[in-house]
């Protein structure tokens, strides 16, 4: 499926593109990009009455407190934020790869707008975290050529999900890689943080093969509900310093005998930490409702 807008989606066959509807109160719905799904053209109009079983799925708290599904069978997860213009925020990051691990894609980062004034060494601290956590990190400007051409390189074939920020240049780069053009806006002065104009995430064919999804921009990325052991798997670095860890159940927060104490830098051991914390909140306040 390419896009979901209301009542009514577009997909893809051998026979090419067409819009069809969406049954009410679809068993495992609502269906988004990259969903493979069951359609039904007894009618004068295509009608979409099943979803096949995800590969892999990303998924976030949407309003009303319920997961939500941001885009299927996605291969890799493209974490696209600037360097200035909206500020970077190395935690959201953070809490994309989680995401990503917990969802079964792979992680890559993009940082764009480097042209701008910007804070080198917070940069360099970023890419040297995210490098050293298994995730290929480019720097560039969604307008120069020769970082378009190395997204495109990173894609390799793949379906890639763009997620991020609003204003960080996703729909560019889209745009760019594909020859379709996306709405953009400049970044809003009173916030300093992006205007939303992606609203409809849609996929996309990339010329010789592979496609993208340009997801809507956030202002933030809430995790679902998961488990300690799935917020550990997205901080690699944490995960191989547990070993040296003198009680094997460490939860690395603060713990006596916690190796990661000293192996991990403290910034990033606050970012797993917070999202540990908002988990176990999170089990607590559910417990309190039953």
């Amino acid at each position: 499926m390419l896009r979901v807008a209301g009542p009514l989606a577009e997909v893809a066959d051998a026979a090419g593109t067409r819009e069809v509807r969406l049954s009410p109160r679809l068993p495992g719905g609502p269906p988004v990009a990259g969903d493979r799904v069951v359609v039904d053209d007894a009618g004068t109009q295509g009608i979409i009455r099943g979803i096949e079983p995800r590969r892999t799925v990303l998924e976030r708290i949407g309003s009303g407190g319920r997961v939500r599904a941001v885009v299927a069978n996605a291969d890799l997860l493209v974490v696209v934020a600037a360097v200035a213009e909206p500020p970077l925020v190395p935690r959201l990051i953070d809490r994309y790869a989680v995401a990503a691990v917990a969802g079964g894609l792979d992680m890559a980062v993009v940082l764009t707008k480097d042209d701008l004034p910007h804070d080198a060494a917070e940069v360099a601290t970023v890419v040297r975290r995210q490098r050293a956590a298994g995730h290929p990190v480019l720097v560039g400007s969604a307008f120069d050529p020769a970082l378009v051409e190395q997204v495109r390189e990173l894609i390799d074939g793949r379906l890639a999900a763009f997620a991020g920020h609003s204003g960080v240049g996703k729909s560019t780069l889209t745009t760019a890689l594909t020859g379709v053009r996306r709405a953009t806006a400049e970044v809003s002065d009173r916030l300093r943080s992006g205007r939303h104009t992606t609203t409809d995430p849609r996929l996309i064919p990339l010329p010789g093969g592979g496609a993208v999804v340009d997801t809507a921009g956030v202002r933030s990325f809430w995790l679902p509900p998961m488990a300690p052991t799935d917020i550990a798997a997205g901080f690699p670095d944490i995960v191989a310093a547990a070993g040296d860890c003198r009680f094997r159940d460490c939860r690395h927060m603060g713990d006596a005998g916690c190796a990661a104490q000293a192996a991990v830098e403290p910034e990033r051991l606050e970012s797993y930490r917070a999202l540990i914390e908002a988990a176990e909140s999170a089990v607590a306040f559910a417990r309190g409702h039953d």
